[in-house]
């Protein structure tokens, strides 16, 4: 019996590995030319997927209020805005079936994409990018993307460049029919129910459509381009169909990798993800407070309804990792919320008067930053600091009192701080950049090099407790303010021995390590000081959400632990096998 029962158990881990190795390849991986599929079929009746931000439950419901002085006269532009083509370009979308990068069905929307644009007069191109993940087994896979491009270049200042963005890459997540949850996971519509070593719970073939994320955003990007096609403007327009947002935000993150020669000369991105309900939402970070003015400007004029808050997930993400100014219009509708990365993602909850109304919302948006009123860059100067003590005053002027300004400390942003701030530094030489832009987008800059040779001043700090980092907090940030401190309690904070800092001050961390010292009071009004010190590092393909098998990050010993395992079920049963089928008495004697 004890026998029987070994067999069963080697036997079945024999199959568990043999799933990790026998079906790490079963999974279609398009090539690169997506420009190669029939065309005809583009628009062939299917049943999708969905998909969407990261975690929409991480979003603050905290909205900041910044002044703007906008012209509050309405644009006299008549746009042609149509709620039905918004609706058709949504359903087709969403008809493809799942648009996972590298899938047949994300081939097939980008031709549709792709047609639109160019119905739209852009000069269309597929930027397509190939990036190395690691598998289950020993290898790293190519996986191919294809970003769809189109372009309405601009008259005066066509090297100024506006980004409307959108995703069009869709997922679904679904747990496991069968298998233990958190242990196995099952592939669905199979001819049987295979287990597979896996957390990731994916559904490769169930109906779903993504349509609210978000074919409705791509179809909302369509629309504003073709409202703009007979539009003379300065500023040249890109308008960028992102692949890959779904499995950590690869599309855009090829795309910014690819085209460094164009960063300095971006203005602003919109970014359109999820739009299909309201409340509609721009959010943003407090030094890109003017792009965010604009939104609610036109939205005013146009009598739309809209919010403003903060919020860290989707492609602008990349922009702002690059300090590229970006927004994001979406929606806070957080029972609609509840249908991201599920079956019920369907048109049938999708209101595309909302659509509708982003659409007249981005286009007037657009419109302002593409024929700006005035093109002179505001001009900023930044005086020399006397340190003392390792401590100066941060004294700069803005020609431009209405101008936004974010303040860098060697390359790193600290956010949005006013002049007469006193920071201390640490010992050696640092670069203090000073950046404004004004309403229209225009930026005007000045760097100073100052030199520290003395050593902070400790004396004043209070009692000491070292903290250790958890493993969630070794991730992506936009800034320790919003991801790690409480408003309430927190009095201010040193950044790599940068400050003090104050928790309204929100920036995004640049890669590597950094040091952070908060300063807050406890329950009991006592002053303490907490010291992390983690490496935070932008999104990179060790940390691919993606289902199996060319993105599932599984532990490429498996292929080998598999094989060794097999070996060793051969080698203890090899002779016993051999001698009971060679040795007809001991058959008999087993027999009896």
């Amino acid at each position: 019996m004890g026998r029987k029962l070994a067999n069963l158990v080697i036997t079945f881990l024999i199959l568990v590995l043999l799933s990790e190795t026998v079906f790490a390849h079963d999974y279609h991986v398009l090539s690169s030319d997506f420009h190669e599929i029939n065309e005809t079929n583009s628009c062939s009746e299917k049943i999708v997927y969905n998909i969407s931000y990261s975690s929409w439950n991480d979003s603050p419901d905290k909205t900041i209020s910044l002044l703007s002085k906008l012209s509050e006269e309405p644009l006299s532009v008549p746009l042609d805005i149509s709620q039905t083509r918004i609706e058709n370009s949504t359903r087709i979308i969403s008809s493809f079936g799942e648009r996972k990068i590298g899938s047949k069905n994300a081939a097939e929307a980008s031709l549709f994409i792709k047609n639109e644009m160019e119905n739209a007069g852009l000069h269309v191109s597929f930027d397509n990018f190939s990036v190395r993940v690691r598998t289950r087994n020993f290898n790293y896979w190519n996986v191919s993307g294809a970003n769809v491009v189109g372009v309405k270049e601009g008259n005066v200042l066509k090297d100024e460049i506006i980004l409307v963005t959108a995703h069009y890459d869709s997922r679904i997540l679904v747990p496991p029919k069968s298998g233990l949850r958190g242990f196995f996971d099952s592939r669905i519509k199979r001819p049987y129910f295979w287990p597979v070593w896996s957390d990731t719970y994916v559904c490769e073939s169930a109906n779903g459509t993504g349509a609210d994320d978000n074919a409705g955003g791509v179809a909302c990007m369509l629309e504003l381009a073709k409202a703009l096609q007979n539009k003379s403007l300065n500023r040249t327009i890109y308008f960028i169909a992102f692949s890959g947002e779904e499995s950590n935000l690869l599309g855009s993150q090829a795309w910014v990798e690819a085209h460094p020669e164009l960063k300095d000369n971006i203005v602003a991105v919109v970014n359109l993800d999820c739009v299909g309900n309201e409340p509609l939402c721009v959010c943003y970070l407090p030094q890109y407070a003017w792009l965010k003015d604009i939104f609610e400007n036109e939205a005013r004029n146009s009598g739309v309804r809209i919010q403003s808050a903060l919020i860290e997930r989707g492609d602008h993400e990349i922009f702002w990792e690059n300090h590229i100014p970006a927004v994001v219009l979406c929606h806070h509708n957080y029972k609609s919320h509840d249908n991201f990365h599920k079956l019920s993602d369907t048109v049938d909850n999708i209101d595309f008067s909302v659509i509708r109304n982003a659409s007249t919302l981005a286009a007037r948006s657009v419109i302002y930053l593409a024929d700006p009123d005035e093109n002179q860059a505001p001009l900023v100067n930044v005086s020399n600091p006397e340190i003392s003590e390792a401590s100066f005053e941060l004294i700069y002027n803005v020609s431009d009192p209405e101008s936004t300004v974010e303040v860098f400390f060697d390359n790193q942003s600290l956010g949005n701080l006013r002049s007469g701030r006193t920071f201390s530094l640490p010992v050696g030489g640092h670069t203090i950049k000073v950046l404004a832009t004004d309403r229209y987008g225009n930026r005007g800059t000045e760097s100073i090099n100052v030199v520290n040779k003395e050593k902070q001043s400790r004396s004043s700090e209070p009692p000491h407790q070292e903290i250790e980092c958890s493993e969630n907090e070794v991730t992506y940030v936009i800034g320790y303010p919003e991801n790690y401190m409480d408003s309430n309690r927190t009095l201010y904070y040193y950044l790599d021995d940068c400050g003090p800092l104050r928790p309204e001050n929100l920036f995004v961390l640049t890669p590597g390590s950094h040091n952070l010292k908060i300063w807050f009071e406890n329950e009991n009004g006592t002053l303490f000081m907490e010291n992390k010190t983690s490496d935070f590092r932008k999104y990179s393909m060790e940390r691919v959400q993606v289902d199996n098998p060319f993105m599932d990050r599984r532990n490429p010993l498996i292929f080998v632990s598999g094989v060794v395992a097999i070996l060793a079920a051969f080698a203890f049963y090899g002779k016993w096998i051999k001698k009971r089928f060679s040795d007809p008495k001991v058959s008999k004697d087993e027999k009896k």
